[in-house]
């Protein structure tokens, strides 16, 4: 993986997983991760086909998400529709990281596809679960997301980038 695309994706995931804020201002605003990792499979010199069609999506967020920055508003149903969309977008793009460093590192390829069939069945498992108000469950998915992003983040800064010419 190119080092400049191996840069934004690390910078993508600080954005996206860390919320940080000043009162109401996020000082790490979740579109800024979205451009992030639009720019990241827009290093790339050659785009697979699932990199060309996840592309819009991050854009698609980072349009949503931007709104959502700065006018804060609800909309079950948008939330829903974006959450589906970030999840799909998320999973394509740690599928494709993972093809990419396959051959030269296939450790962490192998660990990107744990984390991310993770990251798909604890979302699920998230909605379904909390609809029941069990705050001891609740607790336990936040506690099992912030170790999977965790996770996630050991990872993709173990990556190593390929050398020019390779």
């Amino acid at each position: 993986m190119e080092r400049n695309a191996l840069r934004c994706l690390k910078f993508g995931l600080l954005f996206d997983f860390l919320d940080f804020s000043i009162g109401s201002l996020e000082v790490l605003p979740d579109f800024v991760g979205m451009l992030l990792f639009y720019a990241s499979i827009q290093a790339h010199e050659g785009q697979t086909q699932g990199e060309k069609q996840v592309k819009p999506l991050f854009l698609l967020l980072a349009a949503d998400y931007f709104v959502h920055w700065i006018w804060q508003f609800e909309n079950g149903v948008e939330m829903m529709l974006t959450t589906v969309i970030y999840i799909y977008a998320i999973y394509v793009l740690f599928g494709e990281v993972a093809e990419r460093i396959r051959a030269q590192q296939p450790e962490c390829a192998g660990r990107l596809d744990v984390i991310r069939a993770g990251m798909v069945l604890l979302s699920v498992f998230a909605f379904l679960s909390s609809a029941y108000g069990n705050n001891v469950l609740n607790i336990a998915v936040i506690f099992a997301v912030v170790a999977l992003a965790a996770s996630c983040t050991v990872v993709i800064c173990g990556i190593v980038p390929e050398r020019p010419g390779e």
